[in-house]
């Protein structure tokens, strides 16, 4: 927060709410700053009470909880769901990863499906640097593609649909322009 980031990837989290942790993401959200955060791997709800996994459990306008599916669409069985806290879907499942001891494998999770959904805000804020955290965070889940297999399992029902997201900051941003424009 204190290095004027744009983007947080938080690819951890946990079941235990965090006073100090809840007035981070407060202060981050205040400085314009957009959290991407893992919704766990323990196949809970997290809209629930015994499910909660924190930050993503948190109810901040700043952060876009991330559940995990495989190639086809399908959430992984250990993924953590919700249809509030969770936002949006995103690749997680045999993930091609580094591993200790100059190793190579594959890793599947909450934490690599938000590498994702952080790397397509990445390149939209890099490409449209005016738009601000939380009409990133609304480009992101409004292109999401829907499909049956994520209904109820997340807010949008949906997985990050990279090309939607960046044809959608691309218009916002014209329409932005042409009524700045026509006003001058």
């Amino acid at each position: 927060i204190d290095m004027n980031v744009d983007i947080i990837n938080y690819s951890s989290g946990g079941s235990g709410f965090s006073a100090e942790e809840k007035q981070a993401v407060e202060r981050a959200n205040k400085k314009g700053i957009l959290i991407i955060a893992a919704a766990g791997n323990f196949n809970d709800d997290i809209d629930t009470k015994k499910g909660s996994y924190f930050p993503a459990s948190y109810k901040s306008p700043n952060i876009i909880s991330i559940i995990n599916h495989d190639q086809h669409l399908n959430l992984h069985p250990t993924s953590n769901y919700g249809k509030t806290n969770a936002d949006i879907s995103a690749p997680g499942t045999k993930i091609s990863s580094f591993l200790p001891n100059n190793r190579h494998g594959y890793l599947s999770g909450t934490s690599q499906a938000t590498a994702f959904v952080t790397g397509v805000a990445a390149i939209i804020k890099a490409n449209f640097p005016s738009i601000g955290h939380i009409k990133l965070k609304q480009i992101l889940l409004d292109s999401s593609k829907y499909t049956e297999k994520l209904s109820r399992k997340c807010f949008t029902q949906g997985a990050l649909d990279a090309n939607s997201a960046f044809q959608k900051a691309y218009r916002m941003i014209n329409q932005d322009f042409k009524r700045d424009i026509a006003n001058y």
